[in-house]
């Protein structure tokens, strides 16, 4: 009786070992070919259909913004991937922002700030 008790567990066991190895293959070959099945080539703020603002719209909103030292009218911007805004309306995009581009030590920040569109204009709406 354990000789038949044995065997029976030895093929559980063994179904089982052979289960969770096509599992992991199956999901392995699902994470390399999706991108091939269905690529996304926009951001996610495109792919979801949400409108966001052109680099020129985001400098400008970035230009008008006051922070407590002031505007920031010499900032430059280069707008990188947005995705629907997670605290508020509009996007959040990443950014590499120069505060003021007018002074030589300028250095770049790499920053996400979230946008709205407010009366047809978009305004930076998290900083």
């Amino acid at each position: 009786m354990t000789g038949e008790k044995e065997a029976g567990e030895m093929k559980g066991s063994a179904i089982g070992i052979i289960a969770a190895g096509c599992l992991a293959v199956g999901f392995g070959k699902g994470f390399v070919l999706r991108p091939v099945i269905a690529p996304v080539s926009a951001s996610p703020a495109v792919a979801a259909g949400v409108p966001q603002p052109t680099e020129d719209e985001a400098t400008a909103a970035v230009r008008r913004h006051r922070l407590f030292t002031g505007p920031l009218t010499n900032a430059t911007l280069k707008l990188g991937d947005c995705s629907p805004g997670g605290v508020g309306p509009g996007v959040t995009c990443m950014t590499q922002i120069v505060m003021d581009s007018t002074k030589p030590n300028a250095t770049p920040q790499n920053r996400p700030i979230g946008f709205a569109r407010v009366n047809g204009q978009w305004e930076v709406a998290v900083w």
